[in-house]
C-alpha cells in the first residue's frame, strides 16, 4: 500500500511561486506571518456576500446563468495531497463549475502565483467534484474589477509536478537562493529573509 502523501494547500502553490523561501518560513519553520490586508480581506467578503444581492452579474456571469453560489467551499484530495477553501464557487445553469478567487491587494492583475492558485483550485474542483474546470474569475473588490482566467488541462497538470516540488522543498530542509525583485518589499517575511535568519 502507498504512503499518503502529507497534505498541501492551494495557498501553497501561491507563496511557492511568489517566492519558495515563503514555504520554507512557512512549512519549514512554522513561521505564519499575518499581513493586516489579509484579515481586513475576511472582513470584507462578508460584505462583499450583501453587496452581491444588488448586482445585475455575479463577478462578471449574467445572473440568470447562475444556478448556486457556494462560499468557502473546502476541497481535499488525500490521493494527491492537496486541499483548500475556494473562496467563492459559482455553479451555472449547464453545470460549469467556475471558481473565484477574492483579492484585496492594490495590484489587481492575474500574476503568475496567483494563476497556479487558480489552477489548483480547479484541479480540486476537477477530483472532488467530476468536471472539467475550464476557467475562474480574480475579483478584486477595491477596484471592482473581475479577471477571467482559462485554465488548460496543462496547467492543472503543472500543479502535480509543483505539488513535488513543494514537498521536496520541505523534506530536504534546505533554504532555497535568495530572490531579488520588486516583489520582496510587498512580502511580510521580509525583514527575516534580509536577515537571513536559519535555525
Amino acid at each position: 500500500m502507498s504512503e499518503i502523501p502529507f497534505m498541501l494547500n492551494a495557498n501553497d502553490l501561491y507563496q511557492y511561486h511568489y517566492c519558495p523561501r515563503k514555504i520554507y518560513y512557512i512549512k519549514t519553520l512554522g513561521m505564519h506571518v499575518t499581513k493586516k490586508k489579509m484579515l481586513h480581506g475576511k472582513k470584507e467578503q462578508e460584505k462583499e456576500k450583501k453587496r452581491l444581492t444588488e448586482r445585475k452579474d455575479v463577478f462578471g456571469v449574467v445572473r440568470q446563468y447562475v444556478k448556486e453560489i457556494l462560499y468557502n467551499l473546502y476541497l481535499e484530495d488525500i490521493t494527491i495531497g492537496l486541499c483548500g477553501v475556494v473562496d467563492v464557487l459559482l455553479v451555472l445553469n449547464d453545470g460549469e463549475r467556475i471558481p473565484v478567487e477574492i483579492k484585496y491587494t492594490d495590484l489587481a492583475e492575474a500574476t503568475y502565483c496567483r494563476r497556479k492558485q487558480l489552477a489548483a483550485y480547479a484541479l480540486l474542483i476537477d477530483r472532488c467534484l467530476g468536471t472539467n474546470t475550464k476557467r475562474g474569475i480574480m475579483y478584486f473588490p477595491e477596484q471592482n474589477k473581475e479577471i477571467i482566467v482559462n485554465i488548460t488541462n496543462e496547467e492543472k497538470s503543472s500543479v502535480l509536478i509543483d505539488i513535488e516540488k513543494i514537498r521536496k522543498l520541505i523534506v530536504e530542509e534546505r533554504l532555497p537562493r535568495q530572490s531579488c525583485s520588486k516583489k520582496c518589499e510587498y512580502c511580510e517575511y521580509l525583514k527575516i529573509c534580509r536577515s537571513d535568519f536559519r535555525i
